[in-house]
């Protein structure tokens, strides 16, 4: 029979830690076996913990849109049913007019935290901590694990200058740098439940991609290459009170294609003959957010060399170009492409 206990662990949270002690220093392990909290079941073995299997029952089905707000700050997590399907997963993610959240979502073991809006480089910016404009978000942040935060710049000042947020909360309002409570996605309808739980926080410039004329919707692209696992888990790093977030998960499928040419150093014009891949982008405050319908890529588009997502395309700092369009014997038009996002959209020269 299953019992309750305390333990402490290592880690943002318990899908993402790699042990589980008795005492709150991490020195004495605790025994080998079975553990679960707020829906997640995982199994210590040798004195690490296996990768994390959720609760059928308490899984959020993808195509859903989930939309909370607290006066306090939490760590939410929320586990997504992907079923058997295979393709791109691609999220959404709004937090709100002013306080910026950060965007962690973990697939088998991989760690996704790299985000773009409609907009970006056109007429829109995203900037890291030091107010600096980025690709994307998250640009500096990659192969951490930790949150990447988007949203507002609004009060980017405060999100760096509270943290690290380790205060002991005095069970009051919420207060500055006050440890985050974690919450669980479950329930029917879902909502987040409080573990009676609390993780320190510490957010840097490096993981900040905010927007500073307000938040746009930000997009994330999860590759699921095969039918297992089935499970992604979303984690939305909330440490500043009052926060508002609305996410939504796509189920798996093929991004849209379209048809350049082989990336150039230049813009001249030249017969599109490769099959490439990009996610829409979408706008809206609530879940389901309107998706973009456009049939080639736009300035702020990831790009992708195939149709899970899983390859971005120049995936590099040095700006290449891609010629589309092909009314005649040439394309029409240079995408600049760096870091795979669309930054740049010019006629190509013959």
């Amino acid at each position: 029979m299953a019992a309750l206990g305390t333990y402490c662990f290592d880690g943002l949270n318990f899908s993402q830690a790699s042990a589980l002690f008795t005492d709150s220093g991490l020195t004495v392990l605790a025994p080998d076996g079975y553990y679960s909290q707020g829906g997640i079941i995982r199994q210590q073995l040798n004195g690490s913990l296996l990768n994390a299997q959720p609760c059928g029952t308490c899984l959020v089905p993808c195509g859903s849109g989930i939309s909370a707000s607290f006066s306090s700050n939490g760590l939410f997590s929320a586990t997504v049913d992907l079923a058997n399907d295979t393709g791109a997963v691609v999220m959404y993610f709004f937090m709100g007019a002013a306080i910026p959240d950060g965007v962690d979502v973990t697939y088998n073991g991989t760690h996704y935290n790299r985000l773009t809006c409609q907009g970006n480089h056109d007429g829109t910016t995203i900037v890291d901590g030091a107010g600096v404009q980025v690709d994307y978000a998250g640009i500096f942040n990659q192969g951490t694990g930790l949150p990447t935060y988007v949203g507002s710049d609004t009060q980017v000042p405060q999100l760096l200058s509270q943290s690290p947020f380790n205060n002991t909360p005095s069970g009051g309002a919420c207060a500055a740098s006050d440890q985050p409570q974690e919450y669980t996605l479950s329930g029917s309808p879902a909502t987040y439940v409080a573990q009676g739980t609390f993780q320190n926080v510490t957010t840097t410039s490096s993981q900040v991609g905010c927007n500073p004329t307000g938040s746009q919707v930000f997009t994330l692209v999860v590759p699921k290459t095969a039918a297992t696992p089935t499970a992604i888990n979303v984690l939305i790093s909330a440490p500043l009170c009052g926060t508002l977030f609305r996410w939504e998960v796509d189920c798996p499928a093929a991004l849209p294609s379209f048809t350049g040419s082989a990336l150039q150093s230049t813009v001249t014009c030249t017969t599109p003959n490769t099959t490439y891949y990009f996610a829409r982008n979408a706008t809206g405050a609530n879940p389901p957010f309107t998706v973009d319908t456009n049939v080639f890529p736009e300035i702020g588009n990831f790009v992708f060399t195939v149709d899970n997502g899983s390859v971005y395309l120049n995936d590099t700092s040095t700006l290449q170009y891609v010629i589309i369009g092909n009314p005649g014997p040439s394309g029409t038009t240079a995408l600049g492409i760096r870091n795979g996002v669309v930054v740049s959209s010019v006629n190509c020269t013959p």
